[in-house]
């Protein structure tokens, strides 16, 4: 789920994120919504670029190295699995009830800065906190449900009159099929397979079936299944090479995911 965060002023002046490349400050400022709380992510190019870069050329995967290289980020595992975390992260982003989701090792903790959290911007103490109102709901932090009490339909005025308008459903995980789009194409770049020229009626068909029955984190290991499966880039007998097509079959899906084909 994607958060809401603060920019400090000082980050345009820090000596770290100017030496970034444009991109890799953009993609660095949507890493701060796709954090936990206590500033770590789970490594996953394929998803950060469906997430926070849709529409854009770029390599998420390059923009993460750069920006490791720069210091702004750390890599690390736990378990076998592969996070990042954003340097100072909790020195700068301070929600009132935080909540983990990711594991950290002690040095993951030092790097986001975790004790920063009792000072205000890391040197002046912070006073004791008053009692807090109740967290606002998602949809009230994004701006909607005013003045709705719980329960409530959300309503409309029309005509001077009060009008229940059905609630509308909200996806923390929002995937549209323009994102799997630019996921493909830029793997299909990297491995020589089949881009994706034009998002027939068929396709936007079968790619909304998929969307409505598969994660992004299926999305992702799928599409990073066929790059790194030999057969599916044609070193088969046959030659096969997988296309966009392929990936929409639901058998197919399936059977990447399961890893008939290879890693």
């Amino acid at each position: 789920m994607s958060r809401i965060r603060s920019i400090h002023p000082g980050l345009w002046t820090d000596e770290a994120f100017v030496s970034l490349s444009p991109m890799a400050r953009l993609l660095l400022m949507g890493l701060w919504n796709e954090c936990d709380d206590m500033g770590s992510f789970a490594w996953s190019p394929i998803t950060l670029k469906m997430r926070v870069l849709p529409a854009d050329s770029a390599d998420a995967a390059v923009l993460l190295e750069e920006m490791t290289s720069a210091g702004m980020v750390m890599r690390y595992e736990v378990a076998g699995k592969h996070y990042g975390a954003v340097r100072n992260f909790c020195q700068f982003q301070r929600p009132k009830k935080p909540n983990s989701t990711h594991p950290q090792t002690p040095e993951v903790t030092a790097w986001v800065n975790t004790e920063a959290r009792s000072t205000r911007d890391g040197s002046e103490p912070v006073p004791h906190p008053l009692p807090t109102p109740p967290e606002k709901s998602r949809q009230m932090e994004d701006g909607g449900d005013k003045g709705r009490k719980n329960g409530e339909p959300n309503g409309s005025l029309v005509n001077g009159h009060a009008v229940a308008v059905p609630e509308p459903e909200i996806d923390d995980d929002e995937l549209k099929p323009e994102h799997v789009v630019e996921a493909w194409n830029m793997m299909a770049k990297r491995t020589g397979l089949p881009l994706v020229r034009k998002l027939t009626p068929d396709r936007v068909t079968s790619l909304n079936r998929r969307i409505h029955e598969n994660t992004i984190d299926e999305f992702t290991e799928a599409i990073t299944a066929i790059e790194r499966s030999d057969f599916l880039r044609g070193a088969g007998k046959n030659g096969f090479r997988a296309n966009f097509d392929f990936l929409l079959s639901p058998t197919k899906f399936n059977r990447i995911l399961e890893g008939t084909y290879g890693q």
